[in-house]
């Protein structure tokens, strides 16, 4: 009887202890948000209201995949040969110069952003469950979180393509001409960083509800840090409302 009571209290109690273990975790990858995003705003007082920029030539307005290592031979995108050869001094190979993947997370780590937080822990969320902050990925700019100031729906929104134009409360945006930096419109609604879940096909609502997968990093939602410093958990289920919007597929964006 004794034996079938645990039994029962462990049941109950396990799952409550794993969401509060999962909310901490949470909260401690908000708090990485909060001061990646504070480093930008210090970086840009001290470059004219400027964003840092990575390994590219001028501002980013666009996403840049967090996964791609060319040093472990992913494919060249956005060759940048003001940057090959470089040494970052932290300890990894010099730089092959391919803007798009690790090169522009471990030039904002250790260049850009590093002087401002001086802790590369930060760069890892607690429930990433593909990167840890070992030496390798460190020096391969391999960590969680993703720059997407901007995305197709916003980018592709007046031009002809596969994508729409994505209907907000306040009407259109076509962000591709507006910069990332602190002279950007909606600077308290544009998103800087991001974490897993963010694209419409993954999380818990992942394309738009009829495919949901377990490729995030919280269950409730993905972290974000914003063009004016400040962060927040997106829930899931908001991905056609926030900007740039997310949502997937197309056809089931807001007209």
């Amino acid at each position: 009887m004794v034996i079938a009571i645990i039994a029962i209290l462990a049941a109950i109690l396990f799952p409550v202890f794993a969401q509060t273990r999962e909310q901490a975790r949470t909260t401690a990858c908000l708090s990485n948000f909060k001061q990646i995003g504070l480093s930008v705003k210090m970086y840009s007082s001290d470059y004219d209201e400027k964003f840092p920029m990575g390994t590219y030539s001028g501002p980013r307005n666009w996403e840049v995949n967090p996964d791609l290592d060319q040093l472990a031979g992913a494919p060249c995108y956005d060759a940048n040969t003001d940057w090959k050869g470089y040494d970052p001094k932290d300890g990894g190979p010099v730089y092959v110069g391919c803007s798009y993947g690790g090169e522009f997370y471990r030039t904002l780590m250790t260049v850009q952003c590093g002087p401002y937080i001086k802790n590369k822990q930060i760069w890892y969320c607690p429930s990433d469950k593909f990167r840890t902050p070992n030496a390798a990925n460190i020096t391969h700019g391999l960590q969680s979180y993703q720059w997407f100031p901007n995305w197709v729906y916003n980018t592709w929104c007046s031009a002809p393509g596969p994508f729409p134009c994505v209907k907000y409360s306040d009407g259109k945006h076509d962000l591709s001409n507006d910069p990332p930096s602190e002279l950007s419109d909606l600077v308290s609604q544009r998103m800087l960083f991001v974490e897993r879940g963010v694209f419409g096909w993954d999380g818990t609502d992942g394309s738009s509800g009829a495919a949901p997968n377990t490729n995030y990093n919280h269950a409730r939602g993905y972290n974000a840090a914003y063009f004016d410093g400040h962060a927040k958990l997106v829930n899931f289920g908001k991905k056609w409302t926030t900007l740039p919007a997310t949502g997937w597929p197309p056809e089931k964006a807001p007209q």
